[in-house]
């Protein structure tokens, strides 16, 4: 059963990021339960599909996922794809299906689903998204991430230090970032789960206009190689371009330039769900 959301919901998308076979995003077998990075990739669709309709669903494949079952599993959810000519990191992988949404639905809110999550109370994970979706819909201006309690002081997790209650936010529970630690040292992750830190889930929402004005400001290299490939989105043109375009994008990950500026997003915590949110690194019990 879908969670409801406000009237704006006919302009909520969600995206489901498949990352790289190859990379450190490709490595998608959890520690603990074992499953399958194919696996989790249907359940990262099944989740989105939970709040969002197919018709505004968006899977992002590499062009090497497009002939294996990574793609079977989006064709038979009915959603839309995405097919990135090469793998250049996780900032490309946002930002190619925002810009494509953002031009058919300028008024785009738009929920990134990392495709290597496998939740344990999925049912309440998604009423803490749309929960994220209400409060962006109120504050539009504001990306919100979603941040989970781990049970220890995990170092291969990115940790979020959560502030205060943002005013006319207090509702939805949402928090200020005082700052973000992407990769924290021992010493760091110690003190962060001593203050009652949150580590990143993966799970971003924004409006789309927000997002891309973020990538413009932080990412200018990223979002001016796009910019040819915007005239072309539902054209027989796209492919080509694209492929073009992939041809001279830098690799650059979303972390690094969107979360180390702590002023420009907030923070949900997520209660009483239990996850695994990192194929690679030993810790990935969350929320518990």
């Amino acid at each position: 059963m879908k969670r409801p959301i406000p009237h704006e919901s006919d302009h909520v998308w969600g995206v489901v990021l498949a990352g790289s076979l190859n990379g450190h995003r490709g490595r998608r077998r959890v520690h603990s339960p074992d499953v399958s990075r194919q696996a989790l990739f249907g359940q990262a669709l099944e989740r989105a599909a939970r709040l969002i309709p197919a018709e505004r669903l968006v899977a992002v494949l590499s062009r090497e996922q497009a002939h294996v079952s990574d793609a079977g599993l989006a064709e038979r959810a009915g959603v839309h794809q995405v097919i990135q000519p090469a793998w250049r990191g996780s900032a490309a992988e946002t930002f190619l299906p925002v810009l494509k949404i953002a031009a058919a639905d300028p008024e785009a809110v738009v929920a990134v689903f990392p495709g290597s999550q496998l939740v344990d109370g999925e049912a309440r994970f998604v009423s803490y998204v749309a929960r994220a979706v209400s409060a962006v819909i109120a504050r539009p201006e504001l990306p919100i991430v979603l941040g989970a309690s781990p049970p220890g002081p995990a170092t291969g997790c990115s940790w979020i230090e959560p502030g205060s209650s943002i005013e006319g936010l207090e509702a939805y529970a949402v928090r200020a970032v005082r700052r973000f630690v992407l990769r924290p040292s021992p010493a760091e992750a110690m003190a962060l789960w001593d203050c009652d830190g949150l580590v990143h889930t993966g799970v971003l929402i924004a409006k789309a206009r927000t997002l891309i004005a973020l990538g413009a400001r932080h990412l200018p290299d990223v979002l001016e190689t796009f910019e040819p490939l915007g005239v072309a989105f539902g054209t027989p043109e796209e492919s080509l371009l694209c492929e073009a375009v992939y041809e001279q994008m830098p690799y650059a990950a979303l972390a690094h330039a969107l979360f180390g500026h702590s002023a420009e997003a907030a923070v949900l915590p997520v209660a009483h769900v239990r996850m695994w949110v990192d194929a690679a690194a030993p810790v990935h019990a969350l929320a518990s």
